[in-house]
Formats: C-alpha cells, sequence, structure tokens
C-alpha cells in the first residue's frame, strides 16, 4: 500500500506515518486473536475442562460481551486521560488474563481469566480514536479500510495459526502466543505515542455530555446499527463454523483451517474491491452493495440447506460472497459515523463499538442454543438484516 505513505503534513514523516499504520493495525489484529485463533481448540478444551463442545462455544459469546462493555469504558476514559495511558493498562490486563487463561485448572477459573482477557481487549475500540488523533482527514477512511480489512482477513485466517498453534503446543498455545503478541504492542505504543493524546485537550465537553450527544444523534446511531448488523452476521457465522465443519462434516483441525483461510483470502479482496469502489461512489451507495450481496449470501444459504447440498464447497459459496458484504459496509458505515464526532472520538467509537460487538455477542450466544436449525437461522439472518441494514441507510440519506 505505497499510496498510503504519502503525506502532505510536515509535522511526520513517512517513517512515523508507517509506524503509526502498524500500530492501528496491531490494535485491531491483537484484539481479534482470543477469538477465531482458538477455534480449533474447541475440542481440546472440551476434554480438558470436561464440559460439552457447545459450552466452549458459549464462552465465544462471553468474551464478546465482556469486550463490548469494556469498550463502552475505554473509550471515555481515553478522552479523559489519554490514549496512551489507558491503551497501556489494557494491553497489561489482558495479557495477564492470557497468562491466566493457560494456567487455568477448572472451567470456572478458565471464564473468569477469558473475562479478564476481554477486558482487557476493550483497548481496539481505540483504533478508531487513534485514527482520529494520527492521521490527517483526508488518510483516514482508507486508513481505517485497511486496518478492518486486514483484521477481518485476520479473523479468518487466524485458525490456521490456531491450527498449528494447537497441534504444537495443545490450547495454551493460543493464549501465550497472545500475550507475546500483546506484550511487543505494549513497547510498540510506549515509544511512539506521545504521553497524553491530542485529542485529550481539544475535547470541549464532559464524557457525559458527550455520550447524551453520541445518544441523541440519530444518523450516528443508524450507521453503526448498519455497521452492528453486518458484524453480528459475520462473526455469527464465524463463531459457529467448528460446530458446522469439524463436528457436523467431520473436518479434521486443519482442513477446517484451510476453509477459513480461504475465507480469509475473500475477506482480503473485499477489502482491495472496497478500497476501489471507495474512489468512484459514495459511502451510502457503497453500503447498499455490501447490503445487497448479503440479501444474496443469505437466499443461497438457504437453497443449499434446502435442497440437502451441504458441504464445504457449497457453504463456502455465501461465506465468501458473505465476507465480501462486510468488507464493503463496516468501514463505510464506521467512517460515516465517526465524521459527526471526530472531535471526540474516543467516546463516540466506545458508544458505536459496544452497539457492534453488544449484538454480535447476543445473536452468536443464540445460534449457538439451535441446534439443528442453525445453518437456516443464520440463512435467514443474512436476509432479514440487509433488508434491516437497507432500510436503516434510507433513513439516513433522507
Amino acid at each position: 500500500m505505497p499510496h498510503l505513505l504519502k503525506s502532505d503534513r510536515p509535522h511526520y514523516s513517512r517513517r512515523e506515518f508507517a509506524s503509526r499504520f502498524i500500530l492501528i493495525m496491531n490494535i485491531s489484529l491483537i484484539s481479534f486473536f482470543p477469538l477465531n485463533i482458538l477455534l480449533p481448540s474447541f475440542p481440546a478444551l472440551a476434554a480438558r475442562f470436561n464440559t460439552p463442545i457447545a459450552d466452549i462455544a458459549l464462552a465465544i459469546g462471553l468474551f464478546t460481551l465482556v469486550f463490548s462493555i469494556s469498550q463502552l469504558i475505554t473509550g471515555p476514559l481515553s478522552d479523559k486521560w489519554g490514549r496512551k495511558e489507558v491503551l497501556l493498562g489494557c494491553i497489561t490486563l489482558s495479557i495477564l488474563g492470557a497468562v491466566g487463561c493457560a494456567l487455568a485448572q477448572n472451567y470456572l477459573t478458565f471464564l473468569l481469566f477469558r473475562s479478564l482477557q476481554a477486558a482487557g481487549c476493550g483497548f481496539f475500540v481505540l483504533a478508531h480514536a487513534l485514527v482520529e488523533d494520527l492521521f490527517d482527514e483526508q488518510y483516514r477512511a482508507r486508513v481505517r479500510l485497511y486496518y478492518m480489512t486486514l483484521g477481518g482477513s485476520f479473523v479468518a485466517l487466524s485458525p490456521l495459526i490456531g491450527s498449528w498453534l494447537q497441534t504444537t503446543f495443545d490450547w495454551q498455545g493460543s493464549f501465550y502466543g497472545f500475550a507475546l503478541m500483546a506484550l511487543g504492542m505494549l513497547i510498540h505504543a510506549f515509544c511512539i505515542l506521545p504521553s497524553r493524546s491530542s485529542s485529550v485537550h481539544r475535547t470541549p465537553v464532559s464524557i457525559i455530555d458527550t455520550l447524551t450527544a453520541v445518544a441523541t444523534n440519530r444518523d450516528f446511531l443508524r450507521y453503526w446499527w448498519i455497521a452492528a448488523l453486518v458484524f453480528a452476521c459475520y462473526f455469527a457465522l464465524i463463531s459457529v463454523t467448528p460446530l458446522i465443519f469439524m463436528e457436523g462434516l467431520k473436518l479434521s483441525e486443519y482442513q477446517y483451517a484451510l476453509v477459513l483461510m480461504v475465507y480469509g483470502v475473500a475477506y482480503l479482496l473485499g477489502g482491495v474491491a472496497a478500497s476501489f469502489l471507495q474512489k468512484r461512489i459514495t459511502l451510502s451507495l457503497q453500503i447498499y452493495i455490501g447490503l445487497g450481496l448479503l440479501g444474496v449470501a443469505g437466499v443461497l444459504l438457504a437453497l443449499i440447506i434446502s435442497y440437502k447440498a451441504i458441504t464445504p464447497a457449497t457453504l463456502l459459496v455465501p461465506m465468501l460472497i458473505s465476507a465480501l458484504a462486510v468488507t464493503l459496509v463496516r468501514p463505510a458505515a464506521i467512517s460515516a459515523a465517526m465524521l459527526l464526532f471526530s472531535s471526540s472520538a474516543g467516546t463516540a467509537a466506545s458508544a458505536g463499538n459496544s452497539i457492534m460487538f453488544f449484538t454480535a455477542a447476543i445473536s452468536s450466544a443464540a445460534l449457538t442454543q439451535t441446534g439443528d436449525h442453525l445453518l437456516m437461522i443464520i440463512a435467514i439472518s443474512f436476509i432479514v438484516f440487509s433488508f434491516w441494514g437497507a432500510l436503516t441507510n434510507a433513513r439516513v440519506n433522507r
């Protein structure tokens, strides 16, 4: 992405620009690391703690719920105390949680430290705020598109890494791997971020006033709701893939990881397509196109189920279309929302991300309880959410 490194502003060099982008990207990647990279270890975790694999899948929903609540707190605190201070504290908390998970002797202890790790991973919300702080306005939408695309690709590709970690180090490997990566990011952030973000000084109102303004801005809420709908579809599908491919279709850990690797490549290509479209169409039209593709993916998935044509190859088709849909919709909707509150980016991103991840947590937890109707519920959700999102986008543009 060489064109990302062009800046006509003299206050930072190309090297500083690249270093800032790497930090933003790492925040996105590491925040999602504890989710999908653990998926190949579901059977091992179920055996280790003597609990059904569905309960292990439910732990993903718990992680996401705590994760979303943490973001609601982290963003406003970063507006008040500074991005660097809050970021370093959250990273430290997440490392302690990860190490605790690896050392847990029973399922309850594992869940407690998993929640601690999720609370620390609330630093993910700071990526949106740091984009506002560290980059010029003309680069923000593009930077956000790239790091969200890379983050989404990593989410899909991470089970391949998780499969290797599971084979080499058993289920504890993913937690120790996260701790090492987070430690590296902590050092990076400590070195490049100022002691207090400039956003702290330009926030003219209190956190409560800002939250009130955010909560009452209908366009802001609508854009984030659109992002929440498509992310819920994406996250719900990803979180139950171990049940579909490993338990249902009897794929090995390695075969399952390869399936998601293809999905991750599609997500990355979707980001390339979104980058191309971003320069040629409006954000609103980009959202409509993505939502239309999500509906198409839902219809195809429903047909596959109805005609009993469920195989890894056939399931990949709607999965790939949905990946393209998410890469088109989510960056566009979030960028449009953040433009409304760039001066209080931490609080705004916190509120929006909480909406998105709370929706994903509830939907994924509900899906794990649907039993034999799991895939059809996902297909129906794709169709319903695509129409719901389109109606919401139409209301924004009135």
